[in-house]
């Protein structure tokens, strides 16, 4: 195992696209949850930079190819994900990640420490391990919806509504239009995290201002948006983030807004778009809601 280093950000997103490609599925996380991590989610926990890298492990094979690498998401909640070239990696290295995940990563709470581990649905050996090094199963599971691109979806805004894309919406509009949508707008500290989150975001390598797709009301304001994140080599589009104050929904604003990204990156040759939710709207929209991460947990000390 070595440390994070700054130069690994492309290596280990790289490394994310190329295991979708072998696992066609998200069993690792898809490039947005990465971009994500280390600006938005992050900036929001006020988690720096350098305790972010610090809960960074990569295994290295002979040839200098990443193996696998232990991540936390950035958010101080005690989580912990493993990302895997492939299912066959040896016993021993898998063991190293588990010993890495017990003295590295969680929150600490009143003296003892809280591992939140997400392992990919249905791998039952690295569920036995979990269970065997005293990891509980939790009663929830981490969700993916995908939706299977065919046909061009239909695009409509309310009368006064209007579209905006990533270069016509400022990084303060971007996080207030977050704080709202995601109803927290009132509170003292997070309002202007976010904002500072987002100017962090739309610095990742992976974000693309075309496929930020914003909803003005007609007083101008940004009431409701869509994120869209493309993989051209898997050719898969993730959603993340998505919201809609409460005052505008029940509108069409966020369908509007995940159809047109949709379309769009259909005529850049995708075939399926993934959203880590498993809410009854995305099922609405016609995703399909399957289980992607089991949940274990273990609390040290």
């Amino acid at each position: 195992m070595r440390p994070y280093v700054k130069a690994d950000f492309l290596r280990i997103r790289d490394f994310l696209v190329t295991t979708y490609g072998y696992f066609q599925r998200t069993y690792n996380w898809t490039i947005e949850r990465w971009n994500f991590s280390i600006s938005l989610a992050r900036t929001m926990h006020a988690i720096s930079l350098e305790d972010w890298a610090a809960q960074i492990g990569i295994w290295d094979g002979d040839g200098g190819e990443i193996l696998a690498v232990a991540n936390s998401e950035g958010e101080d909640d005690g989580e912990a994900f493993f990302q895997l070239s492939d299912e066959h990696l040896p016993e021993s290295l898998l063991q190293e990640l588990f010993d890495f995940c017990e003295t590295r990563m969680g929150r600490v709470e009143g003296g003892r420490r809280r591992i939140q581990l997400f392992l990919p649905s249905g791998d039952d050996r690295l569920e036995a391990l979990a269970a065997a090094r005293g990891f509980s199963r939790q009663s929830w599971s981490d969700h993916d919806g995908v939706l299977d691109i065919t046909d061009e979806l239909p695009v409509a805004l309310p009368f006064g509504y209007s579209f905006a894309d990533g270069n016509a919406v400022t990084a303060e509009e971007m996080g207030i239009a977050h704080a709202r949508g995601f109803g927290y707008a009132a509170d003292p500290v997070y309002p202007a995290r976010a904002v500072e989150g987002f100017r962090r975001l739309i610095e990742t390598p992976d974000y693309h201002p075309d496929l930020a797709r914003y909803v003005r009301a007609p007083d101008g304001e940004a009431v409701s948006f869509a994120l869209m994140w493309y993989d051209a080599a898997n050719r898969i589009g993730i959603l993340e983030p998505v919201a809609t104050a409460p005052e505008h929904r029940r509108l069409g604003l966020g369908r509007a807004a995940i159809y047109d990204l949709v379309n769009r990156i259909r005529r850049e040759g995708a075939i399926r778009v993934h959203v880590g939710s498993g809410q009854v709207f995305y099922q609405r929209l016609g995703f399909v809601i399957r289980d992607k991460y089991s949940v274990w947990q273990k609390v040290i000390g």
